[in-house]
């Protein structure tokens, strides 16, 4: 009977194990797969109001002239660069003259590695954002971006990478990133370059239903005499938008 009576509690403990790890998988599943209730949701798919080319939020409109955009369309000025260091300022003009000789290795994007975390937000992104991470992921080069919300801050010990080591938070309605460990590349198709000093502040805010602004600066001591500010915006995709296989094999002979 004793022998019994030891069989019978050990079920019931196992039992109660059992429903309490039940308890455990049905109160982890109530958790969105999409979005985070506590904190503005920033999901979804977004353009920028401004194609690859186009310059950042808040560049001064100026007169369309012959030879531009086609009737109708706005034609802004080209936002100022960052002011680059005497050493980088040297390696922009001889990655300048090169490319104008033919001879210039083709950046990263030609090249089919990535944009890069400075050109990002150039592209169309679809937004993932779940209580322990934010995915942003493009429509191009299959380029993702992975930002940490799990408290436990860098990666220690990572290679540099294009996008760098992304960690956030939330300061009220702003999802506040802080990137670092980023491998040296160029701000733009033109050849500025930064260093892998390189680290960046993003403050990303859904500002109405359908605008994102994300407001990005750049410091870099080795490449840039000063901080470096971008702001961009960004509008819904229409509902049912996908974004489709992108390939780059018509870039492999490059």
């Amino acid at each position: 009977m004793r022998g019994l009576s030891w069989w019978v509690r050990l079920a019931s403990v196992l039992c109660m194990a059992s429903a309490g790890a039940a308890a455990l998988a049905a109160s982890a599943m109530k958790d969105p797969l999409y979005g985070d209730p506590a904190h503005p949701n920033i999901s979804g798919m977004w353009n920028p109001e401004f194609a690859y080319f186009g310059p950042p939020v808040g560049a001064p409109a100026t007169v369309p002239q012959a030879g531009g955009p086609p009737s109708g369309m706005p034609r802004f000025t080209r936002p100022a660069p960052p002011k680059l260091t005497p050493p980088y300022a040297k390696k922009f003009t001889t990655w300048s003259k090169n490319f104008e000789t033919g001879t210039q290795e083709p950046d990263t994007v030609t090249r089919c590695l990535a944009f890069g975390i400075a050109r990002f937000g150039t592209m169309p992104v679809e937004i993932i954002q779940t209580p322990g991470q934010v995915t942003m992921s493009l429509g191009v080069l299959h380029d993702i971006r992975r930002i940490y919300m799990d408290g436990i801050g860098h990666t220690v010990g990572a290679e540099p990478s294009f996008n760098g080591d992304s960690v956030g938070r939330w300061e009220g309605d702003t999802l506040v990133v802080e990137t670092d460990n980023i491998r040296a590349a160029t701000i733009d198709r033109d050849g500025i370059p930064y260093s892998d000093k390189l680290t960046v502040i993003e403050r990303i805010r859904r500002v109405s239903p359908t605008r994102l602004e994300i407001e990005t600066l750049l410091t870099d001591p080795e490449a840039f005499a000063e901080p470096y500010a971008i702001k961009r915006a960004y509008t819904p995709m229409p509902p049912g938008s996908r974004f489709e296989e992108y390939l780059c094999e018509n870039n492999r002979d490059l």
